[in-house]
């Protein structure tokens, strides 16, 4: 019975924040706020988000830990956590923000030692623990720090003109991000948390993890002019996506894939926000947390899925033909799509992105003009709804400019021509001695969590622990 009514009050919240959030874009108002908190259009569709999840996830952990001893336990943390991301979400005062971020971090803590006497649930929660104390330890100084230079004590009062902060403040808030979004080199904890109840994965992928985005999302009108702060976070988030991306193509386990997948996603969202594409990135946010909380949902019948894959064999085109195809589509796109981005709508890195993912595709399909028209008119299909969703939530949501860095735009279409280039040089070269090494080391993480371990369990011992020295 308490899964059923914790379940129907998540729908009839998401119902009511999705509603306010709609009525607060057609009637042009801005916010309604009171007592420290208040509903914006982006907090109350982020609440709404986090409603409708919280609700998919309930019905699915009822049926989960449906004859579990400790199934009151676990419903009593996990609806404790979705009281505190709501209570983040709608929090307007720096106080109560701050204290919802770290209500969050501590009910999460118990969810994600629900199997206590697994070392691996172990050690992730105790390098998570650490990584939250500190990542909140910053957002109280940033937090203070603005209140000191700006006078604002609550979110809504941040704007660009009136809102002018040292460069250092908006250097803790994106490490703060970096934290919470598990971005190189603290990834480690997210990759071992796969110990925990499908339903706890699900919802620290989906509406957890994201909190890094919507954090920064929140102080965009303070991030849109501090380029170096944009800068660190380009390079730490771009360096992120193009490891995690090139980890996941060596993973064998579903979780494990799915957690490397999250890392990568939340490096391209925390890009999207460096690049200054607010509404891109709060849009990426959205489909990512549906799509992710699905992903882990249904991660049973992945494994069937991978079983019937290998029995399709798949013809690789001669290498040339895709290297200098790549170079033909990514040139055309960059040219086809020059027009449109002085306008606003397409950034060289997306058009880069997106002739790399249609040229692929086609290559790896059948190399046929049949096919490339197919996957052509594909590809112009989603971009539309890519147009027609970055146009309506453009009108729904309102941001500052961030000013453009050229630069940047070049860094992340390295990143995008990096990933695609390991990608080949596995497919093609899977049995050179460097592709051996390069397996080896991507199958590793590249050692990343190993410093990271035994950092955190020099400065902190992790007592009564079976596995003191696992990694990811």
């Amino acid at each position: 019975m308490r899964w059923r009514i914790t379940a129907g009050i998540l729908a009839l919240l998401s119902i009511c924040f999705f509603t306010t959030s709609i009525a607060l874009s057609l009637t042009h108002s801005s916010m309604y706020q009171a007592w420290g908190f208040a509903l914006t259009p982006l907090s109350a569709g982020f609440a709404a988000m986090i409603s409708f999840i919280g609700w998919v996830v309930v019905r699915f952990a009822a049926v989960q830990t449906r004859g579990e001893s400790e199934s009151v336990r676990f419903h009593r943390w996990l609806t404790l956590v979705l009281i505190a991301i709501l209570f983040t979400a709608i929090s307007d005062h720096f106080v109560l923000f701050w204290l919802g971020w770290v209500s969050v971090s501590l009910s999460l803590h118990k969810l994600l030692l629900f199997y206590p006497e697994r070392p691996r649930a172990q050690l992730a929660a105790h390098k998570k623990f650490i990584f939250a104390r500190v990542a909140e330890t910053m957002l109280a100084v940033a937090l203070l720090s603005i209140w000191l230079q700006t006078g604002a004590t609550s979110i809504s009062e941040l704007s660009p003109t009136a809102s002018i902060v040292s460069e250092w403040v908006m250097l803790l808030l994106v490490s703060v991000a970096m934290l919470k979004c598990a971005q190189l080199p603290v990834h480690g904890w997210l990759l071992q948390v796969v110990e925990a109840p499908t339903a706890v994965s699900a919802l620290l992928h989906a509406g957890i993890i994201n909190l890094g985005g919507y954090l920064l999302l929140q102080f965009s009108p303070l991030l849109a002019d501090a380029a170096v702060a944009r800068w660190l976070l380009a390079i730490v988030a771009g360096t992120s996506m193009l490891v995690a991306a090139a980890v996941t193509m060596t993973r064998i386990s579903v979780k494990v894939r799915l957690a490397w997948s999250t890392v990568a996603q939340m490096a391209l969202m925390l890009v999207e926000i460096s690049l200054g594409f607010y509404t891109l990135a709060a849009l990426h946010l959205l489909a990512h947390s549906c799509y992710k909380a699905y992903a882990f949902l249904t991660s049973g019948s992945a494994v069937e899925q991978r079983e019937r894959q290998r029995f399709v064999q798949l013809g690789l085109p001669p290498l040339k033909a895709v290297i200098g195809g790549l170079i033909v589509v990514i040139t055309a796109v960059l040219l086809g799509v020059s027009a449109v981005t002085s306008l606003g709508y397409v950034a060289p890195w997306l058009a880069v992105s997106l002739a790399l993912g249609l040229w692929l595709s086609t290559m790896f399909e059948r190399f046929n003009i049949s096919e490339l028209l197919r996957a052509i008119c594909v590809a112009a299909a989603w971009f539309g709804v890519y147009l027609v969703a970055n146009w309506a939530l453009s009108a729904h949501l309102t941001f500052s400019t961030a000013s453009y860095i050229w630069l940047l735009d070049v860094w992340i279409c390295l990143v995008l021509i990096g990933i695609t280039s390991v990608y080949l040089w596995l497919l093609y070269r899977p049995q050179s001695a460097h592709s051996s090494q390069l397996f080896v080391a991507l199958n590793a993480g590249l050692y990343l969590d190993e410093w990271a371990t035994r950092l955190t369990l020099t400065l902190w011992p992790l007592r009564n622990s079976q596995h003191k020295g696992a990694s990811s």
